[in-house]
């Protein structure tokens, strides 16, 4: 019996995952992950325009972001970056851990450009109504920040 490919090929790598035999705690590196997706590997002598490279480079992103959801929703397998190797299967026993920490990484940083953008109005260029929304956005952020910083 002829074996069946599954279409895109993010869902033929996510069966791939699992019969490779991966396990908690492993790592599972770019160059199977690009072997998976059926990518061509870019050696650093080869000649490639800007254009090819950044389309490679979006492909790349929709099949790793498709292959990650699909193991999260379907599978309960967290991935997470490991700079420069791959992505490695979060055991589940710090899976909350790795959650909450990406959580207060992402919630700083949000909170960080939603204050700079507030903060650095023309102030001059507002009427007094639009000021006061200004100041009043600016409280309510911080209320937000400090109850935030209450829970950790």
């Amino acid at each position: 019996m002829e074996e069946v490919t599954l279409f895109p090929q993010w869902r033929q790598a996510v069966q791939d995952f699992f019969d490779a035999g991966f396990n908690p705690g492993h790592v599972i590196t770019h160059a199977w992950l690009e072997r998976a997706f059926g990518m061509e590997p870019v050696e650093p002598e080869a000649q490639i325009s800007a254009a090819a490279f950044q389309e490679r480079q979006f492909e790349w992103l929709r099949n790793v972001e498709a292959f990650k959801s699909e193991l999260l929703e379907r599978h309960q397998v967290l991935l997470v970056s490991v700079h420069g190797a791959g992505y490695r299967w979060v055991p589940a026993n710090e899976q909350t851990e790795v959650a909450q920490d990406r959580f207060e990484k992402d919630a700083a940083r949000t909170y960080r450009k939603a204050a700079m953008a507030l903060k650095h109005v023309r102030l001059g260029e507002l009427t007094d109504s639009e000021r006061q929304t200004n100041t009043d956005a600016i409280a309510r952020l911080a209320m937000l920040r400090g109850m935030h910083k209450s829970l950790e």
